[in-house]
């Protein structure tokens, strides 16, 4: 199985990216024999979706042979995705936004009549988030859902089925990977 993770924290060493080194580890102790990548979105070097729609046309981005083209390349060819992103204003980061702009020819297409046509049917995903705002206000306020809404959007638009959601509330109080997130974090690598 190939697994992809894709840690749109800018934080090396921050809760998302704290969270998702044990969920790998988890991974690689129930399953050794799974293929795990993890791409850091924030050091990805690549020109933002200028909206050209030439994708559509052709198949492959203007901009194709810098890194989300080989980043888009790498969640095609994925079994499962874990999509982490911080929130930012109940949003995913802007980086992570414009990866996956970036690749939306190989997330989706469309009919002759403009229908929207999911492409990565059969693959799986879960979604890891972070939030400053503890519960229940992070859940209130549409922090934490924000982000799951606007990934799990872009992840169902390509076929994706979201067999696991993680939320990491309260992050400026108890930062980091509390037993609670771990917890949740072993129940999710079972699923994987």
């Amino acid at each position: 199985m190939k697994i992809l993770i894709l840690n749109a924290s800018p934080k090396p060493l921050g809760t998302i990216s704290q969270m998702l080194k044990f969920l790998e580890d988890e991974i690689r102790r129930k399953n050794p024999s799974a293929e795990i990548e993890n791409i850091r979105v924030s050091s990805l070097k690549f020109s933002a979706c200028t909206g050209c729609m030439k994708c559509r046309s052709c198949g492959k981005c203007v901009f194709a042979g810098d890194d989300a083209d080989v980043a888009g390349e790498k969640i095609a060819s994925a079994d499962f995705l874990v999509v982490a992103s911080p929130c930012w204003w109940g949003n995913m980061t802007g980086s992570l936004k414009s990866l996956f702009d970036r690749n939306v020819f190989r997330l989706m297409g469309e009919s002759k009549h403009g229908i929207p046509l999911a492409l990565l049917k059969g693959k799986e995903a879960a979604i890891v988030t972070a939030c400053t705002t503890p519960f229940p206000f992070n859940v209130i306020c549409r922090q934490s859902p924000g982000v799951f809404s606007s990934i799990g959007e872009i992840l169902k638009s390509a076929g994706i089925k979201i067999t696991a959601k993680i939320c990491a509330s309260g992050t400026k109080q108890k930062p980091g990977l509390t037993m609670s997130r771990k917890r949740k974090i072993v129940k999710v690598a079972k699923k994987i």
